[in-house]
C-alpha cells in the first residue's frame, strides 16, 4: 500500500458546506432531491411519448431531472417548458436499461436514443397564482450529514467520499421501488452515505467494512446522525466484514442474517489488486451462500494510467477486477453468472459531477 495521501476528486468540484471537528475530521452536509414519483393509480392511464429531456455540457451528459431539474429551477424563471412538464408526469421504470456486458470495451451495447414510451397517469392541471403566474412544485429537498476524510492514506480511503458511492445512492433513489422493503448488504460501507441512503427504502441494511482507523464506529456515528432519514421499519446495523476472510468463517450470527439478503451493494472497492482478488472471492462466495440474494451492485470509477507497454491510456485496476472475476466465473468452464453493464443515464440526485469514466455493475446468476 502506498504511503502517499490521497484524496477525493468529489472535494474539488463541489463545495458541501463542512465543519472541522479538530480531529483531522470534517462533517460535511450533501445536499440531495427527493425522486419525485408519482404512483397514482386512481387517475386514468395513457401512453404518452417522452422527449429526451438531456442537455449536453461537453463530454458530459446530464439528465434534466433531480438535481439538475433543481437546480434549473431555482435559477431560471418559473415557466416550465413543455418537455419537462411531459416528463415530470412520467413514471419512471422499476430498473433502469441494462445490457449484457462487453468485456472488449466496458460500455452498453445498447445506446438510447431518450425518447422512450411509457404508461403514466394524466398529467395534472396547471396551476396559476392570483397574479397570473405559474405555480411550479418544487422538488423537495433532503440533506445528509456525514463524518468523514478529505485525505488519507490509501490503506484508509474508506474514510472518505468517492464519486460512486454517489452514483449507486443515485441508482437506489432512481429505482425506489425495486428496493422498497428488501434487504441489503453493502461491502466496504466506508462512511456510510450508501448505506443511509438504501436505510430509507430498505427493511434491513447491514453496514459492513473492516474494523481500521475508527472506520465502524465513523459508520455507526453517520448512521445515528442521519436517522431521521431511515425507513422507521427498517433495521440498520454494523458488522466487521474483511475480505479476506472466506465465509465459512464469518460469525454464525452474520451468517444468519445474510441468508434473508436480497441485493449486495459496493462502491469504489477497487482500487488494488490484491484486495480486488479478495473483493472478487468475497462475492463469488455470496452468490453461492445466500439463497435469496437477486443481484450485486458495484459502482466504480474507470482511473487511467498511459503505459509504455500498452502505448495507451488503460484503467489497470478495473481491467484486473473484470479478468479475475472472468476467471473465477469461468472456473469449470462453463459462465455461473453474468455481468452486465448498467447504463447511468438516469437522473443525477446528488451535487457531483457524473463523469463518463463511471460504471455501474450488475452481477446475477446466468439463469435469472
Amino acid at each position: 500500500m502506498s504511503t502517499f495521501e490521497v484524496t477525493s476528486e468529489l472535494y474539488a468540484e463541489a463545495e458541501f458546506c463542512s465543519t472541522e471537528t479538530g480531529n483531522g475530521h470534517s462533517i460535511s452536509k450533501f445536499t440531495f432531491v427527493y425522486p419525485n414519483q408519482r404512483h397514482d393509480h386512481q387517475q386514468p392511464q395513457q401512453t404518452v411519448t417522452v422527449v429526451s429531456a438531456k442537455e449536453v455540457k461537453g463530454d458530459q451528459t446530464v439528465l434534466k431531472n433531480g438535481y439538475d431539474k433543481q437546480t434549473a429551477a431555482d435559477s431560471q424563471s418559473p415557466r416550465p417548458s413543455s418537455r419537462e412538464s411531459v416528463a415530470d408526469s412520467v413514471e419512471p421504470e422499476e430498473d433502469t436499461e441494462e445490457s449484457e456486458f462487453d468485456y472488449d470495451d466496458g460500455e452498453c451495447d445498447e445506446e438510447s436514443d431518450g425518447t422512450t414510451t411509457a404508461t403514466t397517469a394524466s398529467p395534472l392541471p396547471i396551476e396559476i397564482d392570483k397574479d397570473g403566474d405559474l405555480i411550479v412544485e418544487r422538488q423537495k429537498r433532503g440533506v445528509i450529514e456525514i463524518e468523514h476524510r478529505k485525505s488519507t492514506k490509501l490503506d484508509l480511503v474508506g474514510l472518505q467520499i468517492w464519486r460512486g458511492a454517489l452514483l449507486l445512492a443515485d441508482y437506489i433513489f432512481h429505482n425506489e421501488r425495486k428496493f422498497k422493503q428488501s434487504h441489503i448488504l453493502e461491502l466496504g460501507s466506508g462512511v456510510g452515505l450508501t448505506s443511509i441512503v438504501a436505510s430509507m427504502y430498505a427493511r434491513e441494511v447491514i453496514c459492513t467494512d473492516i474494523d481500521i482507523g475508527g472506520l465502524l464506529d465513523l459508520i455507526r456515528g453517520n448512521l445515528q446522525r442521519n436517522s431521521h432519514l431511515a425507513n422507521p421499519h427498517c433495521r440498520v446495523d454494523v458488522s466487521e466484514l474483511d475480505f479476506k476472510v472466506s465465509y465459512q468463517d464469518y460469525p454464525r450470527q452474520l451468517k444468519d442474517r445474510l441468508q434473508h439478503i436480497q441485493y449486495v451493494i459496493a462502491a469504489d472497492v477497487i482500487y488494488d489488486d490484491d484486495i480486488t482478488e479478495a473483493f472478487v472471492r468475497t462475492i463469488v462466495g455470496l452468490l453461492l451462500k445466500l439463497p435469496k440474494l437477486k443481484a450485486i451492485y458495484i459502482a466504480l470509477e474507470k482511473r487511467y494510467v498511459f503505459t509504455l507497454e500498452d502505448m495507451d491510456s488503460v484503467a489497470p485496476c478495473y481491467d484486473y477486477f473484470l479478468n479475475y472475476f472472468q476467471k473465477r466465473n469461468n472456473r469449470f468452464g462453463v459462465n455461473r453468472w453474468k455481468l452486465i453493464n448498467v447504463c447511468i443515464d438516469f437522473p443525477r440526485y446528488f451535487d457531483y459531477e457524473k463523469v463518463k469514466d463511471l460504471v455501474l455493475l450488475k452481477i446475477c446468476h446466468a439463469s435469472k
